[in-house]
């Protein structure tokens, strides 16, 4: 009879711990994205919501874990990393001069156990703060896609492109500051356009600093 009693509560035990984990965005749900992307003149916004709303449940739950940055200027919220976790990466500051605040997040709630929380802090070096400022002075009134393509292409020896869709969800989700208010832009990892690069240069210093530090409780 013990032992039932213990089989019983192991089960509900097991159930609330998985109640607990997050629900995906409701405009990430497969009936409701579904729905929203046939309906919809223009299927990429859709798309671009659901990876937006994917972007703030990741910023909620390092808020849940450390209190992050407020104000920044450029926010860039990358999905997935070999290790499992996210990263999240605030540019602050006015100019000339930015500073980088990065942390990492696990990538899903039933995470947290397994993956340490890290944290960076560092002044962007000049010429990176002077991509920043031209990024911000002129992203707000550029014709820049918001959904960038899932293509990765190539030119072939004989001059012709080679075109491959990226059907991996590695996506990077930015956010600049711009008078007019917030632009929101998703790119695919390997992608290699202006936000691309602008996300790569940002997390290329974070890269290779070795100023980070990782809670491993």
């Amino acid at each position: 009879m013990m032992r039932i009693k213990f089989l019983v509560f192991a089960a509900l035990l097991g159930a609330g711990m998985a109640s607990a984990a997050e629900d995906p965005p409701e405009s990430c749900r497969p009936k409701v994205a579904g729905s929203a992307l046939a309906l919809a003149a223009d299927a990429e916004a859709a798309q671009l919501q659901c990876d937006v709303d994917r972007a703030k449940q990741l910023v909620n739950r390092s808020e849940r874990l450390a209190a992050g940055s407020s104000e920044p200027v450029i926010r860039i919220v990358d999905t997935a990393s070999p290790s499992g976790a996210a990263y999240i990466y605030d540019v602050i500051g006015t100019g000339p001069s930015y500073w980088l605040s990065a942390h990492s997040v696990p990538g899903d709630e039933t995470e947290r156990s397994k993956v340490p929380v890290c944290k960076l802090g560092t002044n962007l070096p000049a010429d990176v703060s002077a991509s920043v400022e031209a990024a911000l002075a002129t992203v707000g009134s550029s014709g820049l896609p918001a959904y960038g393509p899932r293509e990765d292409v190539s030119i072939n020896p004989d001059g012709s492109r080679r075109v491959v869709l990226l059907l991996d969800t590695h996506d990077i989700i930015t956010t600049i500051k711009t008078p007019d208010g917030p632009r929101y832009f998703s790119r695919h990892a390997r992608a290699s356009d202006e936000i691309a690069r602008i996300n790569q240069t940002i997390i290329g210093v974070a890269n290779f600093s070795d100023g980070w530090m990782c809670d491993a409780n």
